[in-house]
């Protein structure tokens, strides 16, 4: 079976074949017709065949992809479960050791301990920290608020409504 760039080459050159006929003046007979009609029938098959299997291909691998995003979410809900145990097994071995007053305990092979943190800050009120103790964010652009307005007819420096782009849809 021909590839697809061969199909879209031999179609290529099947256009170029009728222009040259037009272009050359001469009547075309019925033969000539004729034998464009089937050079155009077999082309036409052979990449409706091919398209065919191209989909199927297509189909497939939507599924794995599918199977795929579904053991992700299993494995994220497994992971996220062994987290909070983990959390909470950490947080009460801390409060143990915390409510007894106990700073380290020889574990077997393990040593536990409470260690103090590293000094922080608590922000209490955003809107009274100085200006020299806070960074300046870039801005963004407002994408969906600029396609309204382009859609809408207005005109805007720097942007343009794009409408001929084309993807590939198959049902």
């Amino acid at each position: 079976m021909p590839k697809l760039y061969d199909l879209a080459e031999d179609y290529k050159f099947f256009n170029q074949m009728v222009e040259n006929a037009l272009d050359s003046g001469e009547e075309l007979t019925e033969d000539d017709l004729q034998m464009f009609i089937d050079t155009l029938d077999s082309l036409q098959d052979g990449l409706e065949n091919k398209l065919e299997n191209i989909v199927k291909f297509l189909r497939n691998i939507e599924g794995d992809i599918k199977a795929y995003k579904e053991e992700e979410k299993r494995l994220a809900q497994k992971r996220k479960y062994l987290e909070s145990k983990f959390d909470g097994l950490k947080s009460y071995t801390q409060t143990v050791l915390e409510v007894n007053k106990i700073e380290k305990v020889k574990a077997g092979n393990f040593n536990v301990r409470l260690q103090a943190n590293p000094a922080s800050v608590k922000i209490l009120d955003e809107k009274k920290v100085p200006v020299a103790y806070r960074v300046p964010q870039p801005d963004t652009i407002d994408s969906k608020g600029l396609l309204a307005a382009l859609k809408g007819g207005k005109t805007i420096e720097g942007a343009e409504l794009v409408t001929d782009k084309k993807h590939l849809r198959i049902s």
